[in-house]
């Protein structure tokens, strides 16, 4: 039951997705905040409030520190290479994530 209606979510923003001009716009609803919403969904229904609160924190957390992971990758890639930027943009992201995410349950 919980895997039909976090499919069925996923369904319905990729459907979104398809219907938006221009495409490239619309993939962004097909896509990871459609998997969330779902989780979330799902969270609710089979769990208490704070698991749901605890997914969506961490959930924020992971967003926030894709954004530090994606300035720094910019730059990084084109200073250091493909291989040495994405690894400096990975560890950005660890430290930002982990940073936060402690900072988020104090």
């Amino acid at each position: 039951m919980r895997g039909l209606a976090g499919g069925a979510l996923v369904v319905l923003f990729a459907v979104a997705g398809e219907l938006l001009r221009p495409k490239s716009f619309g993939g962004i609803f097909a896509t990871a905040p459609s998997v969330a919403l779902a989780s979330l969904v799902v969270t609710a229904l089979a769990k208490s409030e704070t698991a749901v609160w605890a997914s969506a924190l961490g959930m924020v957390v992971g967003a926030v520190a894709l954004v530090a992971a994606c300035v720094v990758g910019i730059d990084a890639v084109k200073r250091f290479g493909a291989l040495r930027g994405a690894a400096a943009s990975l560890l950005v992201w660890l430290v930002a994530a982990t940073g936060l995410y402690a900072m988020a349950l104090r």
